[in-house]
């Protein structure tokens, strides 16, 4: 509700907190209350004004259907009708429909396919290279590398310590 030039407000729900936040940026008026008192020589009358908002909640919450109180910047409020957008002639072309999320099969693999696959997109770098110097001819030092590279099929993957026994299994069936 804050910064805006037009507010529209109708339309409640019975148990609304936003009606009384309404009630209280339409204002207030002040109106002439008294009461008389008539007694049997005497009869007595007082008079005083007095606040009051120009809509209480409960009067917001019970305007009824398709009328609304707008609020303009600069201008009093006002209590109107507004028609359904319908009725204004604005149409939708064609409705939106949500595609279904049906029942798909779902494939599955095992931990030695995805260890595979993981390893093939990502090969293992080769080592630090290491240097064996060696002594030739007239005292120089020759650097010759030695690589050390791990081979995707050299991995003995069940000998891993990441490997656990499947917890969905019945105990008689698992493998230990």
């Amino acid at each position: 509700m804050d910064n805006c030039q037009d507010v529209i407000c109708g339309g409640f729900a019975p148990n609304s907190e936003a009606a009384d936040a309404f009630s209280k940026a339409l204002g207030s008026r002040t109106v002439l209350s008294g009461s008389v008192s008539r007694g049997k020589n005497d009869p007595s009358q007082s008079l005083q004004m007095m606040e009051r908002p120009l809509l209480t909640a409960d009067e917001l919450k019970s305007i009824p259907k398709g009328s609304f109180i707008v609020q303009k910047t600069g201008c009093h409020p006002m209590r109107t009708r507004l028609r359904l957008f319908l009725e204004w002639g604005i149409t939708f072309e064609e409705e939106y429909r949500v595609e279904e999320q049906v029942a798909r099969k779902v494939y599955y693999a095992d931990r030695d396919a995805l260890t595979r696959a993981i390893v093939r997109k990502y090969p293992p770098k080769l080592t630090e290279q290491k240097t064996n110097r060696s002594v030739k001819g007239e005292g120089q030092l020759h650097d010759a590398p030695v690589q050390e590279m791990v081979v995707a099929e050299d991995i003995d993957y069940d000998r891993m310590p990441h490997k656990r026994t499947p917890y969905n299994l019945p105990r008689q069936e698992v493998d230990r």
